[in-house]
């Protein structure tokens, strides 16, 4: 049996966990702006004078490489968890409907009891 109470518990925590949309999209855009930093600093390099080839590939050694890798790693540690808490919420959605469809139907007496 369920209680009232503890559809509303379900409702309050789904409530909470779907915060993270929000911090996720705010990761997103971060990234999406470390991106067209990135891009800013691709298109510059087809305007420096590398005197050689050399040069060119330690420039994409030591600059470009590393601030992918960055942007990477940041896009993992800024959504990770949050897509972790909205899988959470889906599941215990799912979940809540279910029962709420037990109440619909009839299929339990005194499901809110």
């Amino acid at each position: 049996m369920i209680t009232f109470q503890e559809t509303v518990d379900i409702a309050e925590r789904l409530a909470e966990m779907l915060k993270s949309a929000t911090d996720l999209k705010t990761a997103l855009k971060d990234t999406t702006e470390d991106m067209a930093g990135l891009l800013s600093m691709l298109e510059d390099s087809h305007e420096k004078d590398f005197t050689d080839a050399g040069a060119s590939l330690r420039y994409i050694d030591n600059v470009l490489i590393p601030q992918l890798i960055g942007i990477r790693d940041s896009l993992g540690a800024g959504t990770e968890g949050h897509l972790k808490r909205l899988n959470t919420a889906r599941e215990l959605a799912e979940r809540l409907v279910v029962r709420l469809r037990m109440l619909e139907n009839g299929a339990v007496g005194d499901l809110l009891g």
